[in-house]
């Protein structure tokens, strides 16, 4: 990667034009709050800054890009097909989530199980937590699939069927056994709606889990070694971390009580048989996090997961 370092080696930054940029926000995307400092440029003329709110601790671009840029960035991204798959392992990730997910579902025998896949490109993780689920003995899986990319991975499994609406309007309330937001919530300028419109979704039991870079303290680090740091900005638009998500349920106006179960750096990406050297520094920065939590932030992402238990 030589003098350059990317927030992901999956997605590329674009330099957006006044035209494609929404006008500067006076407060925080996620709390409207107005103490915001600002912590990184993101780009140059037009200038876009990354803001950090001192009272939700989560950090956003100071511009947002207009809905139109961003469809105009999603359709070349998809271009590629390799760089839709953002983990190494799908099936490492569906037994991730199933594992610590399972406890909260409780048992999930000759049930309906719904799952709803918000920014999943064709559902390779959810078929695969789908699979897992029907051996733990539930009837049918329902997985609600929502990404810009329409393909969609064959199921040969006629006990899973996945359904395609156009938004989240078209789900029902309290409907949602799983939510899943794996590597999604940095990509949207209007997150906090987003945020209130998914838990909403999560019936009494539900479990809701997000994985979102937090590269911060990591950009501040190559800073001082004079490496470039690419946030790949308009793909990220946040960056949160610990301290953001250990307070997202009073942070937010939502209906129910809920209950964080998992809080810690968010699972490596990529795996020794793939990315060896890449794999093994990830770990041995991620293992500080798991110990002193909030006060770390060497971690490059942060996953949660939250039971709604009323």
């Amino acid at each position: 990667m030589g003098n350059n370092l990317k927030a992901t080696l999956f997605h590329r930054s674009a330099h957006l034009s006044e035209q494609q940029l929404m006008a500067p926000a006076s407060s925080c995307p996620f709390c409207t709050s107005t103490d915001r400092e600002p912590i990184a440029v993101l780009q140059e003329a037009p200038e876009v800054v990354l803001l950090y709110c001192r009272s939700c601790n989560g950090a956003s671009a100071s511009r947002m890009p207009k809905a139109e840029a961003l469809k105009d960035y999603y359709s070349h991204y998809y271009d590629d097909k390799n760089e839709r798959v953002t983990l190494d392992g799908p099936n490492r990730m569906a037994c991730h989530i199933q594992r610590h997910a399972q406890r909260s579902l409780g048992n999930v025998a000759g049930r309906l199980v719904s799952i709803l896949d918000y920014g999943g490109g064709d559902g390779s993780i959810s078929v695969r937590l789908a699979l897992k689920l029907l051996k733990q003995g539930a009837e049918r899986i329902n997985i609600v699939l929502i990404d810009y990319d329409m393909t969609t991975v064959d199921v040969a499994d006629h006990r899973i069927c996945i359904f395609r609406p156009k938004n989240l309007d078209e789900i029902d309330k309290d409907s949602m056994d799983l939510v899943v937001a794996s590597a999604v919530i940095e990509h949207v300028p209007e997150a906090r709606n987003l945020l209130i419109k998914l838990f909403s979704l999560m019936r009494q039991g539900g479990v809701f889990y997000a994985r979102t870079p937090y590269v911060t303290p990591l950009w501040k680090l190559a800073k001082i070694f004079g490496v470039r740091f690419d946030f790949t900005y308009p793909a990220h638009v946040h960056d949160l971390g610990a301290k953001f998500w250990n307070n997202v349920i009073d942070i937010l106006p939502i209906e129910g009580k809920y209950l964080p179960i998992r809080s810690t750096p968010s699972i490596v990406e990529t795996t020794f048989a793939q990315h060896f050297l890449r794999t093994l520094v990830a770990h041995v920065l991620k293992v500080p996090g798991y110990v002193f939590k909030e006060s770390y932030g060497l971690v490059g992402g942060w996953e949660i997961f939250i039971v709604r238990t009323s």
